[in-house]
């Protein structure tokens, strides 16, 4: 069979090796000021954590029609939420987690919201390079992303049936979050300039 310029081999030859999806890791840093989360929890997050994407960012535009052809011109940047996936130990301890700190960002007693700055925190997502030996190091990260200012906006269902057998229970949490930014950082490189990561 020939081969063509897009078959595998050649496309290895040009790009090198193709991204893994399932090379990744996500640290979570503890909200500091929430009392009753417990830091083993937090530590274990990283290698619990079954299942990530990484965030959208688009441009909000308001067309500009002068004259001729409307130009659509940006003037905000917007993101989305991110969603990810937990497996739950047998204690349902990362479960008690994520349902302690949402309950400390609005009173359940007086229904009273907290403080934006005592629970928002910094979620990192690092892809791995294929070739990783750890999870951290700019030589096992190949792309970095921060999420500013995240908290957990959904805490989602978790499924339990006499018919599930022993299938291994997941926590899906949605977190809300400010912005994000490239961790330019965490691959060696300097930030450019105007740029936070």
């Amino acid at each position: 069979m020939a081969i063509t310029q897009f078959s595998p081999s050649s496309l290895r030859n040009k790009v090198g090796d193709f991204a893994r999806g399932h090379r990744f890791n996500v640290v979570i840093d503890r909200p500091p000021r929430i009392q009753g989360l417990q830091s083993s929890v937090n530590q274990n997050l990283q290698f619990l954590c079954e299942s990530v994407s990484l965030p959208t960012r688009s441009l909000a535009s308001n067309a500009q029609d002068i004259y001729g052809p409307p130009r659509e011109i940006p003037y905000r940047t917007t993101f989305t939420e991110s969603a990810m996936s937990f497996i739950l130990d047998d204690n349902m301890e990362v479960k008690d987690y994520f349902d302690t700190w949402q309950e400390y960002i609005v009173n359940e007693e007086t229904g009273n919201p907290r403080y934006w700055d005592n629970y928002v925190t910094q979620i990192t997502i690092h892809r791995l390079k294929n070739t990783a030996s750890s999870l951290a190091g700019p030589d096992n990260i190949a792309y970095s992303v921060l999420l500013r200012e995240a908290y957990p906006s959904v805490i989602g269902e978790v499924a339990m049936g006499h018919t599930g057998g022993g299938e291994v229970l997941r926590l899906p949490v949605t977190f809300k979050y400010k912005s994000w930014t490239r961790n330019l950082t965490a691959r060696g490189q300097a930030p450019v300039a105007g740029h936070h990561g």
